[in-house]
């Protein structure tokens, strides 16, 4: 049994929120749950530091990670955390909308679950609760390789030999014995070969995309509309003209391709004002937290496989 399980006891809570008011109301709601042990902490490194110490202390805190940190982004915070326990239980936060590629690209890198901001507390409840219950059942029994291979393959629609063989820990040759039995059994099939970028430090498959400004490498920018007025040349964010008032020059903008003109999906950096339509990308390493950018990743390509009845 994992010295982190005690029977009958719930895991401690981390709770990296850089809202105080939100950390409150999380707070107050799991206390309710029954969690008893919550530690809070407002930016990326000190979160960081107190998971260290609580895996120093034989705990096993279940993570609530907002996805914007004054300091550190949630791609580099979870690169840390999955550094120091890689089978952490991290739950991202955030209030701004994902496209499912985005959402996507956070579950692959080790998320638990992605949720937005208003939190609904009941969905919340379900999430700990179906936690609680894994963890019962690790307690209980532990999975052996063919469950725990069958597991992996269930949460992708597609999933390489390579990407599995990392998730599942199991030996090469036992892994194509498995596959080849699920195959036979008519549970999954082999598809074409999958190509995957892999860390070019330790080769792991488990990467995080990382955007940025490309001015001044910041990850703490917005996405929004820009607005540029004719009559002054200002250009700034819609939220920025308010009662449809110029904040350059005060003057009231009022049609559409004669006063002012309207940009779409543009990104403007909370730290140097940079406004860019695309903001820059590299990868993080969950494994070893190495940071990269595309032309010097490596690449991996295995054979794929998908579920047909597990």
């Amino acid at each position: 049994m994992d010295k982190h399980f005690v029977s009958g006891r719930k895991n401690d809570v981390l709770i990296i929120e850089d809202s105080m008011a939100t950390a409150i109301l999380l707070t107050d709601f799991l206390k309710k749950l029954g969690y008893e042990n919550i530690e809070k902490c407002n930016n990326g490194k000190s979160g960081i530091q107190m998971f260290s110490e609580l895996e120093t202390a034989g705990k096993r805190p279940i993570v609530l990670l907002d996805f914007h940190l004054p300091d550190m982004n949630a791609n580099e915070v979870m690169a840390s955390i999955f550094n120091i326990r890689p089978d952490a239980k991290i739950i991202l936060e955030t209030a701004d909308s994902k496209s499912d590629e985005q959402i996507k690209d956070a579950l692959r890198g080790g998320a638990y679950l992605y949720i937005e901001k208003p939190i609904r507390f009941e969905n919340l409840k379900n999430v700990f609760e179906t936690l609680e219950q894994e963890r019962r059942i690790l307690e209980e029994k532990p999975s052996d390789d063919l469950e725990r291979i069958s597991s992996h393959l269930k949460s992708s629609s597609r999933m390489s030999f390579a990407r599995l063989s990392e998730y599942s820990g199991t030996e090469n040759m036992l892994l194509e014995k498995y596959l080849l039995q699920l195959e036979s059994e008519k549970m999954i099939m082999k598809i074409s070969d999958i190509k995957e970028v892999s860390c070019n430090q330790c080769n792991s498959l488990k990467i995080l995309p990382n955007f940025f400004c490309p001015a001044c490498k910041s990850t703490n920018f917005i996405q929004g509309k820009l607005i540029e007025h004719f009559k002054c040349g200002n250009v700034s964010i819609e939220d920025s003209y308010k009662e449809n008032k110029c904040p350059k020059c005060h003057k009231e903008i009022k049609i559409l391709g004669v006063d002012y003109k309207s940009i779409d999906n543009y990104y403007v950096c909370k730290d140097c004002g940079d406004k860019f339509p695309d903001p820059s990308q590299d990868y993080v390493c969950v494994k070893c937290s190495n940071r990269f950018p595309l032309e010097k990743a490596k690449w991996v390509t295995s054979p794929g496989y998908k579920i047909v009845n597990l």
